[in-house]
């Protein structure tokens, strides 16, 4: 009789939920939203993410990640990305080598400078057998997602302390082209996962004192302190509606050209990992960069 497994392991999702459709820093209105790590913003954007660390929690193996990204708006409203990543993993004996390339897109659909908020909509492709054969997956993943921001600018007087805070989140389906994978007596679940996440940022820089503004040797006001909450729940088979996930303590550093960041990886659950993870990264923004050049939509 053929063993079943979840197909899906944690520190992959962790990988794909962020992979390619990660948008750079960008106003709405007054507000100025930086890149996160482990989740992903709702703004559009020119960007490049050179190979990053990410050393995920324990879970059946230690495995860690360089990821390289790179985003281009193809209008001022949307964007198109993808995602190398050169994955090695320890289960033992160490097996290295890249991940399904994946594709992605994101599209503005709304936003309010009033208030602050923005929302998109759009997702990634992992294409199946793109990779190395034992480190990718054989099959392809579609991923739609909602993507919204909110910064709180827009708030009375009395409550002006909470006017820093950014909050952004994420919701989408990984939705697999094989709902089962077969390898020898081996049969393994490849289920439909809910994929949701969100952050809560305290940021000081706004579109009249950003680091965008000339402003960028103001040390302390480029720190961005910020927790993310990147989760997932399987909606079929075997593991269904058992969610695991991460929580992700940091901070990010922004400054005219770039931004860099670092967290934390804490699992939720033992089923998500058995110890800390850590992530850093190094983002540049190519619309300060190359104003003029790459670093703005093809059709303006």
């Amino acid at each position: 009789m053929a063993n079943r497994a979840w197909h899906l392991t944690v520190p992959s999702f962790l990988f794909s939920l962020v992979a390619s459709s990660e948008a750079s820093a960008s106003y709405v209105g007054d507000r100025f939203f930086p890149s996160t790590l482990a989740t992903v913003v709702p703004t559009p954007a020119d960007f490049i993410n050179f190979p990053q660390l990410t050393q995920l929690p324990d879970t059946a193996s230690r495995e860690v990640d360089f990821p390289f990204s790179y985003s281009k708006l193809i209008t001022p409203d949307w964007s198109v990305s993808f995602t190398a990543n050169y994955r090695m993993i320890d289960q033992g004996s160490t097996r290295a080598g890249f991940d399904n390339l994946v594709l992605g897109t994101q599209y503005e659909l709304y936003s309010s400078a009033e208030h602050e908020f923005v929302l998109s909509a759009g997702g990634t492709l992992a294409l199946g057998g793109t990779g190395s054969s034992d480190i990718a997956k054989s099959f392809s993943t579609l991923t739609p997602t909602v993507y919204v921001g909110k910064g709180f600018g827009d708030l009375s007087d009395s409550m002006a302390w909470l006017r820093p805070v950014n909050v952004t989140a994420t919701l989408g389906v990984a939705l697999p082209t094989e709902s089962t994978t077969v390898t020898g007596a081996t049969s393994v679940d490849n289920p439909d996962i809910l994929q949701w996440g969100f952050a809560l940022e305290y940021s000081l820089l706004t579109n009249s004192h950003s680091v965008g503004k000339g402003n960028a040797h103001r040390f302390a006001e480029g720190l961005v302190p910020l927790v993310e909450f990147a989760m997932q729940t399987p909606l079929n088979g075997p593991s269904a509606g058992e969610t695991t996930g991460t929580i992700n303590p940091g901070v990010i550093w922004v400054g005219e050209y770039a931004q860099l960041g670092v967290e934390a990886i804490i699992p939720i659950n033992e089923s998500s990992g058995r110890d800390i993870g850590v992530r850093a990264q190094l983002h540049f923004y190519l619309g300060n960069i190359f104003s003029n050049a790459i670093g703005k939509p093809i059709f303006d």
